[in-house]
């Protein structure tokens, strides 16, 4: 987030692990709170099969038609002189954001008219940002009345330097969110039912295309929407397709890439010399669904996608539908050592965050976690967000033991996770 392994669609052979992988970081933006995904991305799903990384070599930039290797100076040059440009992330990864400087640092170069949106900020902060860029606040400031511990939570330092790019260079940003708060609100009860005033500036979203919605109805019915013990075949997407359920399940995930579409949208008309540049996670991007097919339904066609690469993706099945670009990562320093794994798929709702689905030999699954446990705290933190605890982890050191305290049912659990020294787990 970030596999999910059983993709129930009737795909050709080619593009069932492209689906699979893309289902992967599309969940993680369904189970996290503000975004994404591919909110995290570390994502908020735990792997523990490993891919092959061979086909995207650090540095270089492919063509995903062929995995052919092109000119990224060149490729960033043209896009360029185009109207929009999404980098489709792993969130706090590094490598991810270090990337995505150098490339807005290079299109600056060739259009200096530029704008950038992130995923990172629901729209009721834009006026901070705007404070910001006119160099009104402080770092700290910044951060405190942005609020990014609440609709963020990652490490601010992976993004830090991309704000002060901004910043140095008088480039405006946009908030491209909306908040946590109206996704619930779609979900219970549906867009339709959403009074305009509290939609956030939002027009209705476009109808998702079907290759989209097949992809979601599986992520829906993995995360246990339907009836628990109920078990899910081939012919009960087409009913979950025409569930209530999920028809808000779909509003709630649509909400976010329209959001972001329609403030990318109308900036670029705005000005017809604009270059805007989206930073979002890449689920909303990959496979042209998400944004890129929002972007389309409101007349905008010049849209390039560039994605960094991730383990996530694997090698097998990627086309040319994946992206106009995959750039390899330089996977150096913290992002070089792999991060401890719990072993659970996670949920999130109202605050709680709980166990969905155990990871076969993990270390959940070894300490005696089960489906339903609900996180209170985790080394000494109260837990209220997917993001807390999917930090906590990646901050534990290898060799080491977490304590959490879970409740089960009535009862509250304390629990000690213990990750294998890095020798050992490897």
């Amino acid at each position: 987030m970030h596999g999910i392994k059983s993709i129930l669609l009737k795909l050709k052979p080619s593009a069932l692990s492209r689906r699979a992988r893309t289902t992967t970081l599309i969940s993680t933006l369904i189970v996290s709170s503000i975004g994404s995904t591919l909110h995290a991305d570390e994502s908020a799903i735990d792997h523990s099969d490993e891919m092959d990384n061979s086909c995207a070599a650090p540095n270089k930039w492919y063509n995903p038609a062929d995995m052919s290797v092109i000119d990224g100076n060149k490729f960033i040059k043209q896009a360029a002189k185009g109207r929009v440009v999404l980098l489709g992330e792993h969130h706090a990864q590094g490598d991810h954001q270090r990337w995505e400087l150098h490339t807005l640092t290079a299109l600056h170069a060739h259009n200096p008219n530029m704008a950038i949106g992130f995923e990172m900020f629901p729209r009721k902060v834009q006026p901070v940002l705007d404070k910001w860029i006119a160099g009104e606040l402080s770092e700290a400031e910044f951060l405190e009345q942005s609020h990014w511990q609440k609709y963020w939570n990652f490490d601010a330092k992976y993004y830090l330097p991309l704000f002060h790019f901004a910043r140095m260079n008088q480039i405006p940003i946009h908030a491209l969110n909306v908040s946590r708060e109206l996704v619930k609100k779609v979900r219970k009860a549906g867009w339709e039912n959403i009074a305009e005033t509290e939609r956030e500036g939002v027009n209705d979203p476009s109808p998702p295309g079907e290759g989209y919605k097949n992809l979601l109805v599986s992520i829906y019915q993995q995360h246990g929407a339907h009836k628990p013990g109920v078990k899910k075949e081939e012919n009960d997407k087409k009913a979950d397709l025409e569930s209530p359920g999920f028809k808000r399940f779909l509003q709630g995930q649509t909400l976010w890439d329209a959001a972001m579409a329609q403030i990318i949208y109308r900036e670029t008309q705005k000005d017809s010399s604009l270059l805007f540049v989206g930073v979002m996670g890449s689920g909303h991007v990959v496979n042209d669904y998400g944004i890129p097919d929002q972007l389309k339904s409101l007349g905008q066609k010049e849209v390039t996608t560039m994605i960094a690469w991730h383990d996530d993706f694997g090698c097998e099945g990627i086309d040319d539908t994946f992206a106009d670009a995959i750039v390899g990562m330089n996977m150096e320093g913290e992002a070089a050592q792999p991060k401890p794994k719990l072993g659970v798929y996670l949920e999130e709702d109202n605050g709680k965050v709980s166990v969905a689905k155990l990871v076969e030999g993990s270390v959940a699954e070894a300490i005696g976690l089960k489906k339903g446990d609900v996180f209170v705290m985790a080394a000494g933190k109260k837990i209220t967000r997917m993001v807390q605890v999917i930090s906590i982890v990646q901050r534990t050191s290898h060799g080491t033991w977490l304590p959490l305290l879970i409740k089960r049912g009535d009862k509250e659990i304390e629990i000690v996770a213990k990750f294998a020294p890095l020798e050992e787990d490897e």
